[in-house]
């Protein structure tokens, strides 16, 4: 059941929303284009963050929990510059999310994404996250950014692989959570 913050509502303030996410930084790729989020994008983030497509990220999440998460990340851009894509594909409008963000406790910005699991296998996620790593880089002049893994995502970490990012074995030890902390670097700071 849907509650009634999930539901889009016509009028002025759609309008400034939409306004809002028009300043968010847009991206196009070969394939994809990350965009700002928008109200409607959430029901492909809760199928996400509500299914066991969450079991490395501390799900599954309630519909309730999966709401806050979206929109700390949403909101991420209005505190920090930065925050929550919706990856829409050639043909499949809100396909995932990529994210430069921050949980409550993260020492760092993270890059992060997750896919619906009607593209995953396609590309998509290494596609989004380059594109995000060079906006970061490029746009963002960040030196580096992390990614967080948990021990058993095999197919995380071979992303991780693909994209050329390091273990940080030191960011590891300083935090209080067991999991792998990838390191992505830019060009200039390799």
């Amino acid at each position: 059941m849907k509650a009634p913050c999930e539901k889009h509502r016509p009028g002025p303030a759609a309008r400034i929303a939409a306004r809002l996410g028009g300043k968010v930084t847009s991206i196009d790729t070969k394939r994809l284009q990350l965009r700002a989020p928008r109200i409607y994008d959430f029901n492909a983030f809760a199928e996400i963050m509500c299914s066991d497509r969450a079991v490395y990220m501390d799900g599954p999440l309630t519909r309730k929990e999966a709401w806050a998460e979206f929109t700390g990340y949403t909101a991420l851009w209005l505190l920090h510059g930065h925050g929550l894509w919706t990856i829409d594909a050639q043909t499949t409008p809100s396909a995932g999310f990529v994210s430069l963000g921050y949980e409550y406790d993260d020492p760092e910005a993270e890059l992060g994404v997750f896919l619906t699991a009607a593209v995953e296998g396609q590309g998509y996620a290494e596609e989004a996250m380059r594109a995000a790593l060079d906006h970061a880089f490029k746009e963002l002049k960040w030196d580096s950014v992390v990614s967080y893994v948990d021990h058993e995502n095999t197919r995380c970490i071979r992303l991780m692989e693909r994209l050329g990012a390091a273990r940080d074995i030191t960011a590891e030890k300083a935090l209080d959570e067991d999991v792998l902390v990838y390191r992505h670097l830019s060009e200039g700071a390799a």
